[in-house]
């Protein structure tokens, strides 16, 4: 199943957020990576619009890879694969973006994290 929609699993009060002017058009829920920050859209729009970008939110759900051996166990580190544009298990040329929320084998399509998107050093 393909995120269809941005599903956040925590109140306004739980996640931060910062508007970006869009350079194409996004669906809500697509995972993307905005200069040195990782997060989803809040929104979706065209090339031109202002949409909301979240950053981080303490209870998520994400598109997952599903290559094989992509599995996770709560707690885990989760990372952003750029070029699928989902989370990862898989370190090598992947951005650590949080931690998974929730067991899920390969097969899985989608993920509960804590994100945190921000750059690190």
């Amino acid at each position: 199943m393909t995120i269809s929609g941005i599903q956040l699993r925590c109140g306004p009060e739980h996640y931060a957020a910062f508007s970006v002017t869009l350079g194409a058009t996004v669906t809500a829920g697509l995972m993307d990576k905005r200069e040195d920050t990782v997060g989803v859209y809040y929104e979706a729009g065209d090339s031109g619009d202002t949409v909301t970008f979240v950053f981080k939110a303490d209870r998520i759900v994400v598109s997952k890879d599903t290559t094989s051996g992509v599995t996770f166990t709560a707690g885990d580190k989760v990372y952003y694969n750029d070029y699928l544009n989902k989370v990862t298990s898989t370190t090598s040329g992947n951005t650590l973006i949080g931690i998974a929320l929730e067991d899920a084998d390969e097969d899985a399509t989608t993920l509960e994290i804590y994100l945190d998107g921000t750059p690190r050093s």
